[in-house]
């Protein structure tokens, strides 16, 4: 009887454990990224120092070739910003129609989750616009006109 008692309290220890280390894990991601959506250009500038890192290790650059990759890396990031600038608006077009198509198929306590899904999502979703009013399927009621 000892020796299950013994090997249950290990397995709750092992259990206990695990579930503490993904609770742990898990609330240091998410506030992780709650920081870099934050401060995005923190972000960037810690993915561009990253980038550079690695390549200079896998390349073992030397000085001169350092500053020469940086110096191409940031007239390419000038160039692409230039690029991301001249489409966004027609991305953001692009976005807000497909929205506004999904919107447009659910029903009305669907659109109101589909509502909040956006608002949860922001940081992640290219369009900063929220969907259109609230449309329903629903008829008008006794008396009140169709609107053309």
């Amino acid at each position: 009887m000892k020796t299950y008692k013994a090997a249950g309290l290990v397995i709750l220890i092992f259990v206990a454990g695990f579930l503490g280390g993904v609770v742990v894990t898990r609330s240091f991601y998410r506030h992780l990224v709650q920081y870099y959506v934050a401060h995005p250009g923190v972000t960037q500038t810690n993915i561009q120092i990253s980038f550079e890192m690695r390549l200079n290790r896998r390349l073992d650059l030397n000085p001169r070739q350092r500053e020469e990759v940086r110096r191409i890396l940031k007239d390419t990031r000038k160039k692409m910003l230039e690029v991301r600038e001249e489409f966004q608006p027609k991305l953001n077009t692009v976005s807000l129609e497909a929205r506004t198509n999904i919107y447009s198929v659910l029903k009305p306590d669907q659109q109101d989750r589909f509502a909040e899904f956006l608002e949860e999502n922001r940081p992640f979703l290219p369009l900063r616009e929220v969907p259109p009013a609230r449309q329903t399927n629903a008829p008008p009621a006794a008396g009140q006109k169709l609107e053309k």
